[in-house]
């Protein structure tokens, strides 16, 4: 799944994911080859994770 996906599953903004990428909170994925990050469901346990841990709902 790409980015705007994987932000509307876990109920934040792309903007969000891209700042989790930014503290470590969350790894690079790998790209597709037209340069897309391909997020897979770990990542999307793991931005859900992070996401009940700050408190925000």
């Amino acid at each position: 799944m790409r980015i705007g996906e994987l932000a509307a599953l876990a109920g934040v903004s792309t903007r969000t994911v891209r700042h989790y990428h930014h503290q470590g909170v969350l790894l690079q994925p790998p790209r597709r080859v037209n340069g897309y990050r391909e997020y897979g469901l770990r990542d999307t346990l793991r931005l859900a994770r992070a996401r009940r841990l700050t408190g925000t709902s």
